[in-house]
């Protein structure tokens, strides 16, 4: 993956064919969990409870625009196939959805692992249902870090 050329409102990216199929499945696995928020477990004001829920029901409406937005950078016609390999063009917005969507992805893997320091875990020390996750939060940090190397 390199950075082919930056524009004023866009961004162009040369993939390999595999890093681009990787990034493809990547992007669609969003959500990864059913995420809420809790405001706070020791407040007692009564509004406390609508509050949250208010909340959750911004985040799932901000969860559903970012699937729709995965939807569309994943989709095949985002990947010119030429060449040199797979150009993935995309404008400023579009590249800041996608960090986005690829730190979500990292985010909810990693609590799904139960949040631990060290990232780097032996795969014989995770439970086999959970491997996918572990997997795909270093996958998900890996396009970020190219990502925003290229800055």
């Amino acid at each position: 993956m390199k950075l082919v050329k930056q524009v004023r409102n866009g961004w162009q990216y040369q993939f390999e064919p595999r890093e681009a199929q990787a990034l493809r499945i990547l992007i669609r696995q969003l959500p990864i969990s059913a995420a809420s928020a809790n405001i706070s477990k020791t407040d007692t004001d009564p509004k406390a409870a609508e509050r949250e829920q208010l909340l959750n029901e911004s985040l799932a409406e901000h969860r559903a625009e970012l699937r729709r937005r995965a939807g569309e950078l994943s989709a095949p016609d985002k990947f010119k196939h030429t060449h040199a390999g797979i150009v993935f063009q995309i404008s400023s917005e579009a590249r800041e959805i996608l960090l986005q969507i690829l730190n979500d992805i990292r985010i909810e893997c990693w609590r799904t692992l139960g949040e631990p320091e060290e990232l780097d875990i032996a795969e014989s020390k995770i439970p086999e249902e959970k491997l996918r996750h572990y997997h795909l939060m270093h996958l998900a940090g890996f396009f970020e870090w190219h990502f925003l190397a290229e800055l």
